[in-house]
């Protein structure tokens, strides 16, 4: 039975002796170089944690565990770059807004110039309605007026031009027959007669 205890007793402090074999062995000294490993590459200037997830990227089961900003996506395109894709569109898109804005400003303000000059035109074919509509009813006055001369004898005729302008007078005149002209101009004294003739004339 002592012997059993004894057996026992050797075999745990045998166990005991390997584990501390291979923490003294290959856990520390493993331990010491990689810290000293750090120490160097962070001194080198060498980002280790972005160094050890590119390693680790290409091994198949360890690119699977890395997510950080930097990892890539299923199209290959890292995350940064995605969001300066993604930066670059709306820049992209706002310049189209832009542009568009633009148009649309540009269209209301030629359509607001045409309706300027629509409201003109129609302003200055009333004006010339207005014209056409005073020409015609004063033609129409002076038709009457000259129908009414006609209808008057030479004699009473010419007792009215005297007492208008020469312009007035001629204007009646020439708007009467050559024969009542003739008639109207043989009542009238000879130096208004000779104007008018003279002035008949020239309007003629």
């Amino acid at each position: 039975m002592a012997k059993k205890r004894e057996f026992v007793e050797i075999e745990e402090e045998k166990g005991y002796g390997v584990f501390q074999w291979i923490l003294f062995v290959l856990v520390i000294p493993l331990l010491f170089a990689i810290t000293v490993a750090l120490i160097v590459m962070t001194v080198a200037g060498v980002n280790v944690f972005e160094k050890a997830k590119e390693i680790g990227s290409h091994v198949p089961f360890v690119s699977s565990l890395i997510d950080d900003d930097g990892s890539a996506d299923k199209g290959g395109q890292t995350d940064k770059e995605k969001i300066v894709s993604l930066q670059a569109e709306i820049k992209n898109k706002e310049a189209k807004i832009e542009q568009l804005e633009k148009n649309l400003k540009a269209s209301d303000k030629k359509m607001e110039d045409l309706y300027t000059e629509k409201d003109r035109l129609e302003i200055e074919l009333e004006k010339l309605k207005e014209t056409d509509d005073a020409a015609v009813a004063e033609e129409k006055q002076d038709n009457q007026l000259i129908s009414t001369y006609e209808s008057m004898s030479p004699k009473n005729i010419a007792n009215i031009l005297v007492n208008l302008s020469d312009n007035e007078a001629v204007k009646i005149l020439s708007e009467m027959s050559t024969e009542k002209q003739a008639d109207i101009l043989e009542k009238l004294p000879p130096e208004k007669a000779a104007k008018y003739t003279k002035l008949l004339s020239g309007v003629s």
